[in-house]
Protein backbone atom coordinates (compact mmCIF):
# COMPACT_ATOMS: atom_id res chain seq x y z
CA UNK A 1 0.00 0.00 0.00
CA UNK A 2 1.27 3.45 -0.86
CA UNK A 3 1.66 5.29 2.45
CA UNK A 4 -0.79 4.26 5.16
CA UNK A 5 -4.54 3.86 5.19
CA UNK A 6 -6.75 3.65 2.13
CA UNK A 7 -8.27 5.74 -0.66
CA UNK A 8 -12.00 6.47 -0.81
CA UNK A 9 -12.60 7.03 -4.51
CA UNK A 10 -15.97 8.74 -4.18
CA UNK A 11 -17.66 10.62 -1.36
CA UNK A 12 -19.54 13.90 -0.84
CA UNK A 13 -17.80 15.84 1.90
CA UNK A 14 -19.90 18.98 1.47
CA UNK A 15 -23.06 17.12 2.46
CA UNK A 16 -24.13 17.19 6.09
CA UNK A 17 -23.14 14.14 8.08
CA UNK A 18 -20.80 12.66 5.50
CA UNK A 19 -18.55 11.42 8.31
CA UNK A 20 -21.12 10.70 11.03
CA UNK A 21 -21.48 7.01 10.11
CA UNK A 22 -17.98 6.54 8.71
CA UNK A 23 -16.32 4.61 11.49
CA UNK A 24 -12.83 4.33 9.99
CA UNK A 25 -12.58 7.69 8.24
CA UNK A 26 -9.46 8.51 10.26
CA UNK A 27 -7.67 5.76 8.31
CA UNK A 28 -8.61 7.25 4.95
CA UNK A 29 -5.57 9.10 3.62
CA UNK A 30 -6.93 10.12 0.22
CA UNK A 31 -10.52 11.30 -0.36
CA UNK A 32 -11.87 11.94 -3.84
CA UNK A 33 -14.56 14.45 -2.90
CA UNK A 34 -17.24 15.11 -5.52
CA UNK A 35 -19.97 17.70 -5.95
CA UNK A 36 -23.37 17.59 -7.63
CA UNK A 37 -24.33 21.26 -8.02
CA UNK A 38 -22.69 24.62 -8.44
CA UNK A 39 -23.92 25.84 -5.06
CA UNK A 40 -21.65 23.22 -3.44
CA UNK A 41 -18.44 24.44 -5.07
CA UNK A 42 -17.57 27.17 -2.55
CA UNK A 43 -17.91 24.76 0.37
CA UNK A 44 -15.81 22.20 -1.49
CA UNK A 45 -13.08 24.77 -2.13
CA UNK A 46 -13.08 25.71 1.56
CA UNK A 47 -12.51 22.16 2.84
CA UNK A 48 -9.51 22.28 5.16
CA UNK A 49 -8.24 18.73 4.92
CA UNK A 50 -5.00 17.78 3.23
CA UNK A 51 -6.38 14.38 2.30
CA UNK A 52 -8.94 15.83 -0.12
CA UNK A 53 -8.69 15.54 -3.90
CA UNK A 54 -11.34 17.94 -5.21
CA UNK A 55 -13.79 17.21 -8.01
CA UNK A 56 -16.28 19.83 -9.22
CA UNK A 57 -19.15 19.27 -11.60
CA UNK A 58 -22.83 19.28 -12.44
CA UNK A 59 -24.55 15.96 -11.74
CA UNK A 60 -27.00 14.70 -14.40
CA UNK A 61 -29.90 15.18 -12.00
CA UNK A 62 -29.19 18.92 -12.11
CA UNK A 63 -28.32 19.23 -15.79
CA UNK A 64 -30.88 22.01 -16.20
CA UNK A 65 -28.62 24.22 -14.04
CA UNK A 66 -25.92 24.23 -16.73
CA UNK A 67 -25.34 27.54 -18.50
CA UNK A 68 -22.57 29.57 -20.09
CA UNK A 69 -22.06 31.26 -16.73
CA UNK A 70 -21.80 27.90 -14.97
CA UNK A 71 -19.27 26.74 -17.53
CA UNK A 72 -17.19 29.85 -16.89
CA UNK A 73 -17.43 29.32 -13.12
CA UNK A 74 -16.33 25.71 -13.52
CA UNK A 75 -13.26 26.77 -15.47
CA UNK A 76 -12.44 29.27 -12.72
CA UNK A 77 -12.69 26.72 -9.91
CA UNK A 78 -10.59 24.24 -11.86
CA UNK A 79 -7.70 26.70 -12.05
CA UNK A 80 -6.14 25.11 -8.96
CA UNK A 81 -5.66 21.79 -10.77
CA UNK A 82 -8.81 20.11 -9.44
CA UNK A 83 -10.76 17.49 -11.38
CA UNK A 84 -14.32 17.14 -12.70
CA UNK A 85 -17.14 15.15 -11.17
CA UNK A 86 -19.72 13.92 -10.48
CA UNK A 87 -20.99 14.12 -14.06
CA UNK A 88 -22.74 11.63 -16.30
CA UNK A 89 -26.05 10.23 -17.51
CA UNK A 90 -29.01 8.73 -15.61
CA UNK A 91 -31.91 7.05 -17.40
CA UNK A 92 -33.93 6.79 -14.18
CA UNK A 93 -34.12 10.49 -13.39
CA UNK A 94 -34.22 13.35 -15.85
CA UNK A 95 -34.11 13.78 -19.61
CA UNK A 96 -31.13 12.25 -21.39
CA UNK A 97 -31.48 14.75 -24.22
CA UNK A 98 -30.79 17.48 -21.65
CA UNK A 99 -28.19 15.53 -19.69
CA UNK A 100 -26.01 14.42 -22.57
CA UNK A 101 -24.81 17.81 -23.90
CA UNK A 102 -24.06 18.90 -20.32
CA UNK A 103 -22.09 15.71 -19.74
CA UNK A 104 -20.17 16.13 -22.99
CA UNK A 105 -19.48 19.82 -22.31
CA UNK A 106 -17.85 18.86 -19.04
CA UNK A 107 -15.93 16.01 -20.68
CA UNK A 108 -14.63 18.48 -23.24
CA UNK A 109 -13.39 20.76 -20.46
CA UNK A 110 -11.70 17.87 -18.63
CA UNK A 111 -10.15 16.67 -21.87
CA UNK A 112 -8.81 20.09 -22.79
CA UNK A 113 -7.26 20.50 -19.33
CA UNK A 114 -6.02 16.93 -18.94
CA UNK A 115 -8.05 16.26 -15.79
CA UNK A 116 -9.66 13.16 -14.27
CA UNK A 117 -13.45 12.80 -14.47
CA UNK A 118 -15.79 10.85 -12.19
CA UNK A 119 -18.82 9.52 -14.04
CA UNK A 120 -22.31 8.69 -12.76
CA UNK A 121 -24.03 6.10 -14.95
CA UNK A 122 -27.45 4.51 -14.43
CA UNK A 123 -28.85 2.40 -17.26
CA UNK A 124 -26.77 4.35 -19.76
CA UNK A 125 -23.66 2.27 -20.35
CA UNK A 126 -23.87 2.45 -24.15
CA UNK A 127 -24.49 6.19 -24.15
CA UNK A 128 -21.70 6.92 -21.66
CA UNK A 129 -19.29 4.75 -23.63
CA UNK A 130 -20.12 6.67 -26.80
CA UNK A 131 -19.69 10.04 -25.09
CA UNK A 132 -16.38 9.03 -23.55
CA UNK A 133 -15.09 7.79 -26.89
CA UNK A 134 -16.00 11.07 -28.52
CA UNK A 135 -15.13 13.58 -25.81
CA UNK A 136 -12.73 12.19 -23.19
CA UNK A 137 -9.62 11.54 -25.24
CA UNK A 138 -7.53 14.12 -23.41
CA UNK A 139 -8.69 13.25 -19.89
CA UNK A 140 -5.94 12.02 -17.60
CA UNK A 141 -8.35 9.41 -16.26
CA UNK A 142 -11.97 8.30 -16.11
CA UNK A 143 -13.51 6.86 -12.93
CA UNK A 144 -16.80 5.02 -13.34
CA UNK A 145 -18.58 5.65 -10.03
CA UNK A 146 -20.45 2.83 -8.25
CA UNK A 147 -19.78 0.55 -11.18
CA UNK A 148 -21.91 -2.55 -11.68
CA UNK A 149 -22.04 -3.87 -15.28
CA UNK A 150 -19.69 -6.78 -15.96
CA UNK A 151 -20.83 -6.91 -19.59
CA UNK A 152 -19.32 -3.47 -20.29
CA UNK A 153 -16.00 -3.93 -18.48
CA UNK A 154 -14.11 -4.83 -21.65
CA UNK A 155 -15.04 -1.79 -23.78
CA UNK A 156 -14.58 0.60 -20.85
CA UNK A 157 -11.19 -0.97 -20.11
CA UNK A 158 -10.18 -0.52 -23.74
CA UNK A 159 -10.59 3.26 -23.40
CA UNK A 160 -8.66 3.37 -20.12
CA UNK A 161 -11.42 3.64 -17.49
CA UNK A 162 -11.14 2.77 -13.81
CA UNK A 163 -13.99 0.98 -12.04
CA UNK A 164 -14.99 2.24 -8.59
CA UNK A 165 -17.09 -0.25 -6.65
CA UNK A 166 -19.41 0.86 -3.84
CA UNK A 167 -21.35 -1.07 -1.17
CA UNK A 168 -24.46 -0.84 -3.36
CA UNK A 169 -23.10 -3.73 -5.39
CA UNK A 170 -23.83 -6.03 -2.47
CA UNK A 171 -27.56 -5.80 -3.16
CA UNK A 172 -26.77 -8.47 -5.78
CA UNK A 173 -26.05 -12.14 -5.26
CA UNK A 174 -22.55 -13.26 -4.33
CA UNK A 175 -22.28 -14.98 -7.71
CA UNK A 176 -22.99 -11.76 -9.60
CA UNK A 177 -20.66 -9.70 -7.44
CA UNK A 178 -17.88 -12.26 -7.85
CA UNK A 179 -18.39 -12.24 -11.61
CA UNK A 180 -18.07 -8.47 -11.73
CA UNK A 181 -14.96 -8.41 -9.55
CA UNK A 182 -13.37 -11.12 -11.68
CA UNK A 183 -14.10 -9.13 -14.84
CA UNK A 184 -12.49 -5.88 -13.60
CA UNK A 185 -8.73 -5.80 -14.26
CA UNK A 186 -6.81 -5.71 -10.98
CA UNK A 187 -4.98 -2.53 -11.95
CA UNK A 188 -8.27 -0.73 -12.66
CA UNK A 189 -10.20 -1.47 -9.46
CA UNK A 190 -11.07 1.33 -7.01
CA UNK A 191 -13.16 1.29 -3.83
CA UNK A 192 -15.58 3.92 -2.54
CA UNK A 193 -18.09 4.46 0.23
CA UNK A 194 -20.15 7.19 -1.52
CA UNK A 195 -20.52 8.69 1.97
CA UNK A 196 -22.92 9.84 3.26
CA UNK A 197 -24.90 7.61 0.87
CA UNK A 198 -23.56 4.30 2.20
CA UNK A 199 -25.26 1.34 0.60
CA UNK A 200 -26.34 -1.95 2.18
CA UNK A 201 -25.81 -0.71 5.72
CA UNK A 202 -22.04 -0.34 5.48
CA UNK A 203 -20.67 2.56 7.51
CA UNK A 204 -17.01 2.48 6.59
CA UNK A 205 -14.47 1.19 4.13
CA UNK A 206 -12.85 -1.70 5.97
CA UNK A 207 -16.05 -3.68 6.56
CA UNK A 208 -16.87 -3.26 2.87
CA UNK A 209 -13.38 -4.36 1.83
CA UNK A 210 -13.61 -7.39 4.10
CA UNK A 211 -16.87 -8.41 2.45
CA UNK A 212 -15.43 -8.05 -1.06
CA UNK A 213 -12.16 -9.72 -0.12
CA UNK A 214 -14.06 -12.77 1.08
CA UNK A 215 -15.63 -13.10 -2.35
CA UNK A 216 -12.27 -12.62 -4.07
CA UNK A 217 -10.30 -15.13 -1.99
CA UNK A 218 -7.99 -12.49 -0.52
CA UNK A 219 -7.87 -10.31 2.60
CA UNK A 220 -9.04 -6.76 3.25
CA UNK A 221 -5.54 -5.29 3.63
CA UNK A 222 -4.44 -6.68 0.27
CA UNK A 223 -7.58 -5.42 -1.46
CA UNK A 224 -7.36 -1.96 0.13
CA UNK A 225 -3.72 -1.78 -0.89
CA UNK A 226 -4.46 -2.66 -4.51
CA UNK A 227 -7.20 -0.03 -4.76
CA UNK A 228 -5.03 2.56 -3.02
CA UNK A 229 -2.11 1.98 -5.37
CA UNK A 230 -4.42 2.15 -8.38
CA UNK A 231 -5.80 5.49 -7.21
CA UNK A 232 -2.31 6.82 -6.62
CA UNK A 233 -1.16 5.94 -10.13
CA UNK A 234 -4.32 7.41 -11.64
CA UNK A 235 -3.98 10.73 -9.86
CA UNK A 236 -0.22 11.08 -9.93
CA UNK A 237 0.54 9.61 -13.33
Amino acid sequence: MSGTGFTDSHLHMVEDGYDSDYGDIADCHRMLACTARRDEWAAQAALDDGRVVRFYGIHPWYADEWSADTRSALLDVLSDGSHIGEIGLDSKRGDLSVQRPVFENQLDIASSLGRVVTVHMVGTEAEVLSSLRGHAGGCSGVILHSYGSDSYVKPFTEIGCHFSVSPRILSRSDIRVSRLLKAIPGDRLLLETDAPHHGRGFTGMRAFAERLAGLMGTDADTLLGIADDNAGRLLDG
